[in-house]
C-alpha cells in the first residue's frame, strides 16, 4: 500500500493565486489545477472568503480538487470557518439585525457586518450560487485525523455545541439550517473568539484546562488551527512567516499564514 501524506492549510480568505501556488509547490495539483496527489490526503480549516479578491474561486477549487482527489483515490476535506459563517448568515438573514451588537450607537445588520466589518467582497456576493451555499452549510466543524484534531479557531467554543466531534458537527449543521437571528448570531459571535489554548494570553492552568478539554472530547493527543494569524504572534510582517506557530509543549499547531496580508504561505505536513 502507499504511504499516504497528509496536507492540511489555514485560512485562504479569497486568495486563490497564492493557494495555487502553494498547490503546486507541494505537488498536489498541475499548473491546469488537476489534482496530482494521487492518495494523498488534504484538508482546509476553512475561511474560504472575505479579505481576498476570489472567495468563490477558492470555494469552487476546493469543491474541484474535492471531486478530482476522491477519483484519484485521495481526499480533499474542508472544514467551516467563522468568516463562512458570516458569510451564510449575511446570505440568509441579510436585513436581521445582529442581536446584541451596535456600533457608535447603532444596530447592525448581518449583511453590514459581513461588508463593513468582516472584509465581504461584493464580487463574491456577485458569484456566489445556491451550489456554494449548500456547499458551505455542510462543511464540518471538526474532523480527525489519526491523533490529530483539525478546527478551524483555537477556542472551546465547539464543546458548547456537544461533547464529541460528531455531536458537534451535527449541532453546527442544524444551526446553519436555522432562521432564528439570535442562534445565528451567537453562533458567528463565539465562533470569533480566538487564543484559548495560549499560556501566553490566558493563566497557564486555564489554557491547559482549555486545551485538555479539546483533546479530551475528540480522543486526540494534538490539534491543528487556523484563525489567528502566525504574524501577530510574532509581531513580525506577514511576508516573514513561512512556517506554522507549534505552541503548549508541541500539542498546538496554528496554521494560519495570512495570506490577505501578504503572507506566502505554508502547507503543514502531518507526522
Amino acid at each position: 500500500m502507499a504511504r499516504v501524506t497528509v496536507y492540511v492549510i489555514g485560512d485562504t480568505h479569497g486568495c486563490l493565486t497564492a493557494l495555487d501556488t502553494l498547490l503546486q509547490a507541494e505537488g498536489l495539483t498541475d499548473r491546469d489545477h488537476r489534482w496530482t496527489g494521487g492518495t494523498d490526503e488534504l484538508w482546509f480549516l476553512g475561511d474560504y472568503t472575505d479579505r481576498g479578491p476570489d472567495g468563490v474561486g477558492v470555494i469552487e477549487r476546493v469543491m474541484d480538487l474535492q471531486a478530482q482527489a476522491q477519483t484519484a483515490g485521495g481526499r480533499v476535506g474542508a472544514l467551516l470557518g467563522n468568516h463562512d459563517v458570516i458569510l451564510l448568515n449575511a446570505q440568509d438573514l441579510p436585513e436581521e439585525t445582529v442581536p446584541d451588537l451596535t456600533i457608535a450607537g447603532q444596530p447592525w445588520t448581518f449583511r453590514q457586518l459581513w461588508q463593513d466589518h468582516a472584509g465581504g467582497q461584493a464580487s463574491d456576493a456577485a458569484h456566489l450560487t445556491p451550489e456554494h451555499l449548500t456547499w458551505l452549510r455542510a462543511r464540518p466543524l471538526l474532523a480527525r485525523v489519526g491523533d490529530t484534531l483539525l478546527m478551524h479557531a483555537d477556542t472551546t467554543m465547539y464543546l458548547d455545541l456537544g461533547d464529541t466531534p460528531d455531536e458537534i458537527n451535527a449541532a453546527g449543521h442544524a444551526l446553519l439550517h436555522s432562521r432564528d437571528a439570535t442562534l445565528r448570531g451567537t453562533f458567528e459571535a463565539n465562533f470569533a473568539r480566538r487564543q484559548e489554548f495560549m499560556p501566553d494570553v490566558l493563566p497557564d492552568d486555564e489554557a491547559e484546562a482549555n486545551l485538555q478539554a479539546m483533546l479530551g472530547a475528540s480522543g486526540c493527543t494534538r490539534l491543528v488551527h487556523g484563525h489567528t494569524p502566525v504574524f501577530l504572534l510574532h509581531g513580525q510582517p506577514a511576508a516573514n512567516v513561512t512556517e506554522p506557530y507549534v505552541y503548549a509543549q508541541g500539542r498546538c499547531t496554528d496554521v494560519d499564514a495570512a495570506l490577505f496580508a501578504g503572507g506566502p504561505g505554508f502547507t503543514l505536513r502531518l507526522p
